[in-house]
C-alpha cells in the first residue's frame, strides 16, 4: 500500500511539473496581439485613430483595391507579418473589395511617408506607414 502512495505521488508531482512547463511555454510563446474590430465609419474617426498612435495627417486619397488571395512576394510576406503583429488578419478578407486611404504624414522625417489604413466596409483590416521614397513599411503603432 505504501508503494502505490509513493507511485501516485510521483506522478502527481510529475503532473504538476508538465502542467507548469506547458503554462511557462504558452507565457513565453510568440502570439499575435488579438484586437477586437475597429471600426472607423467616419474621416474624422480614421483620422483620429492615426492621431491618437502619434500620427498627424492631410486629407487621404481613397482607391477601391480587391484583397489578395495569397501574398507571396517577400514585400507582401512583410506587410503581412506587420498585420499581424499589429493583431490584424487582412488574409480573412483575402478576395473582397476593400477601401485603401493614403494620408500624407505630416509630422513624418520626410515628405515622402504615407499612412494607410485599409478598410472593409467600417472595419480596419490593416495599417501601416511607409516610406515611398525607400519603400520601408513599419507599424502604425
Amino acid at each position: 500500500m505504501k508503494k502505490s502512495t509513493q507511485n501516485l505521488l510521483r506522478a502527481a508531482a510529475a503532473a504538476m511539473l508538465l502542467l507548469i512547463f506547458g503554462i511557462l511555454f504558452s507565457l513565453t510563446a510568440k502570439k499575435p496581439v488579438k484586437q477586437d474590430a475597429v471600426i472607423l465609419s467616419t474621416p474624422q474617426m480614421r483620422e483620429a485613430w492615426l492621431n491618437l498612435r502619434g500620427w498627424k495627417v492631410d486629407a487621404p486619397q481613397t482607391e477601391t483595391i480587391r484583397i489578395p488571395q495569397s501574398w507571396q512576394t517577400q514585400a507582401g510576406q512583410r506587410w503581412l507579418s506587420i498585420q499581424t503583429e499589429q493583431g490584424f488578419t487582412p488574409e480573412q478578407y483575402a478576395g473582397q473589395e476593400a477601401t485603401q486611404y493614403r494620408y500624407p504624414v505630416l509630422n513624418a522625417p520626410n515628405e515622402w511617408y504615407i499612412a494607410e489604413l485599409l478598410l472593409c466596409g467600417q472595419t480596419l483590416i490593416a495599417a501601416d506607414i511607409y516610406d515611398a521614397s525607400t519603400q520601408i513599411m513599419q507599424k502604425v503603432r
